[in-house]
């Protein structure tokens, strides 16, 4: 996944629903691709119906990312969509790609 000025290089699998957490594992190194920029990078998240969430990177360096993505309430999550954003300040939008959908079959 990238965008102007970050990308994620990584790999996804699903967790075996009989293991807890059961969800989608990301590991990957997440890039600040123009680190003169003064702009933060990260990672957004949205796991079945709830709000996006964020893993934050660092300005001026790749951040290695080991997670699991979960529903806590059902722990047996079917649907993660991802996608790497530019995060630009509070007067101008964030420059995110496209959402890329995992779906559990």
């Amino acid at each position: 996944m990238q965008t102007p000025g970050v990308s994620f290089i990584g790999k996804y699998q699903w967790q075996s629903t009989d293991k807890a957490p059961s969800g989608l594992r990301v590991r990957g190194d997440l890039y600040d691709k123009i680190p003169d920029d003064g702009h933060n990078v990260y990672l957004r998240v949205k796991i079945e119906n709830y709000a996006w969430g964020k893993v934050k990177g660092v300005q001026k360096k790749a951040v290695k990312i080991d997670k699991v993505f979960y529903d806590g309430a059902v722990l047996k999550t079917k649907e993660v969509r991802m996608q790497v954003c530019l995060d630009r300040g509070s007067l101008q939008p964030d420059s995110c790609s496209e959402e890329r959908l995992f779906a559990r079959r």
